[in-house]
């Protein structure tokens, strides 16, 4: 006896076939009815949004009305560090400086050195 193997052959089994259909397949109505639901709410939605942007009262007017006003505050908020800066300047002028402490004293306190002769001069 030889010792030789043989192999079983196997039966040819042919692919499934993709099942092609000849004509479309009909939506049933409930889908019918959403897809049409779906778009009358997607178009108020949108309409909705669109009005909010362009309504003058809250939208994109108003935005631009509020930066306005905020970049108009934030220039008058430098204007005024800038005469807060100038202020303080001078008071520290007047409180440090021999000079300003003599000036406000014979201006606004009407006093002279001793020996000095004060002339007022009205118009």
């Amino acid at each position: 006896m030889n010792n030789v193997k043989v192999k079983p052959q196997m039966a040819y089994v042919a692919p499934p076939r993709p099942v092609v259909r000849t004509e479309p397949a009909a939506p049933t109505v409930f889908w019918k009815d959403l897809s049409v639901i779906g778009c009358v709410v997607s178009g108020l939605l949108l309409s909705a949004m669109i009005f909010a942007l362009l309504d003058p009262s809250s939208g994109i007017p108003k935005v631009r009305e509020v930066m306005r006003f905020q970049s108009q505050l934030e220039g008058e908020i430098e204007q005024l560090r800038a005469e807060n800066a100038q202020v303080l300047n001078a008071i520290q002028a007047m409180q440090t400086d021999p000079f300003w402490q003599e000036k406000i004293a014979r201006e606004e306190l009407n006093m002279a050195l001793p020996g000095e002769i004060v002339y007022k001069f009205t118009e």
